[in-house]
């Protein structure tokens, strides 16, 4: 939408520098944690997959690291069968994380890792005689729904959920039972290792969702500042009311207005001219005065429409206020005056056209990908004629425009001219 001028306009005032964001311990650390996090990712996964994947990655590698001494540390004490099972999660999740690597998905290693957090402490807490001989090692499984609910749907995770109280108020009938057939330990060991599940527990939690957190307020982030680069790029090429209606949802955009004022400005020749021209030097040329002309219309307070080629379009009267019909006509002359000091190639000054009309019009979005905001009407067309009909270096405007300002601006009289469309028409051009 629009000429070189917008183009360019849209694409500096885009922000260009992201905020900072506290790194996280993945990206803190050296490139062989980085590495090992990032060893299920793929070159096309999204953000937020990209965090999921390295959250349960880190996840698994920091259990597997916290379980390893602790099993080894069981079957030290001579209860083989407590410290077996969690070797076997550490021997299982290496193949499952070596297949995560060659496969980049975690599609096995998700609901692998969910269910042996959910069987296997409840198997360590039978085997070592009941929750208090066991050092409570089943809130290993609270892990369960907390990683169900970071990586599934919700209601997925509430199953999740009560499959983990189940199997925890299951187990509270057997504890007399368990008691009688628990192995010997010493208290200091029960002791030590209630403080060992409660903090390794706690670690798994804290440094997984650590990763998460900071993950995600980088996600929101990035979401922030495309957001921002969006709404940038879409007040460039659209009213700021219009850009607000189109982001709260509003499906079709269409008003009427009954004062718009509308004015069209071409430079005279420009066609042979740019014909002569390299095509770097065309565009640098046409964004020099364009964009002299988006200065005239933001200090004027009216609204640039567009650029169609060599073309500029401009109007007031579209925010629920009546068309300013002066600051049209100074907007227009401010052109001239920005046309006298610019140059196309080896062409010094510009010559350009202005026509302007007032009247009734209607504006509004057209398009759902590569929309446009435009205005149409007989307004639109009749100003766009007195551009086309007009002379090089003036402002020509209807009767209406005349009638509206005659004792603010002194007006000659042209015509009747046979203007396209319409047929003999008396215009009037702005002499001061």
């Amino acid at each position: 939408m629009g000429g070189p001028a917008s183009t360019l306009r849209a694409v500096t005032a885009q922000p260009t520098t992201r905020p900072d964001i506290e790194r996280d311990l993945i990206d803190a650390g050296p490139n062989w944690i980085r590495s090992i996090a990032d060893c299920a990712a793929a070159d096309d996964d999204a953000v937020d997959v990209r965090v999921q994947k390295r959250v349960l990655v880190v996840a698994t590698v920091i259990a597997m690291i916290i379980v390893t001494p602790w099993g080894l540390f069981y079957i030290w004490l001579g209860v083989p069968v407590s410290g077996a099972i969690p070797l076997v999660y550490v021997a299982i999740s290496f193949v499952f994380l070596v297949l995560a690597r060659r496969t980049r998905s975690i599609g096995v290693l998700l609901p692998s890792q969910l269910g042996m957090f959910l069987i296997l402490p409840p198997l360590v807490h039978i085997s070592l005689g009941g929750f208090t001989n066991s050092s409570g090692v089943v809130m290993y499984s609270t892990v369960v729904p907390i990683a169900a609910l970071s990586f599934a749907n919700s209601k997925r995770s509430g199953l999740w959920f009560l499959a983990f109280a189940a199997i925890v108020v299951g187990l509270v009938p057997f504890e007399n039972a368990l008691k009688d057939n628990a192995p010997e330990l010493s208290n200091s060991v029960i002791a030590a290792f209630f403080a060992v599940n409660i903090v390794a527990t706690a670690m798994i939690g804290f440094l997984s969702l650590d990763i998460y957190v900071r993950s995600r307020n980088r996600l929101a982030s990035d979401l922030a500042f495309e957001r921002a680069r969006s709404d940038s790029l879409l007040l460039n090429v659209l009213p700021r009311p219009v850009a607000k209606r189109l982001r709260d949802g509003e499906a079709v955009i269409a008003d009427r207005h009954d004062h718009v004022a509308v004015l069209f400005a071409d430079i005279v020749g420009f066609t042979p001219l740019s014909e002569t021209m390299s095509a770097e030097q065309l565009v640098a040329d046409l964004n020099n005065l364009f964009s002299a002309f988006d200065r005239c219309v933001e200090i004027a307070g009216v609204e640039k429409v567009k650029t169609i080629g060599d073309s500029y379009m401009a109007m007031s009267g579209t925010d629920g206020s009546p068309a300013d019909l002066g600051a049209i006509i100074a907007l227009a002359r401010d052109f001239h005056s920005c046309a006298a000091v610019a140059s196309i190639g080896d062409r010094s000054p510009i010559e350009i056209r202005c026509g302007i009309d007032v009247g009734p019009a209607v504006t509004g979005v057209i398009g759902t990908t590569r929309f446009i905001y435009d205005v149409y009407g007989a307004t639109v067309n009749m100003a766009s004629r007195m551009e086309s009909h007009g002379l090089p270096g003036e402002i020509q405007v209807t009767e209406r425009v005349r009638d509206q300002l005659s004792d603010c601006f002194v007006f000659e009289k042209r015509g009747p001219i046979n203007i396209k469309g319409v047929g003999p028409t008396i215009t009037y051009l702005v002499k001061a």
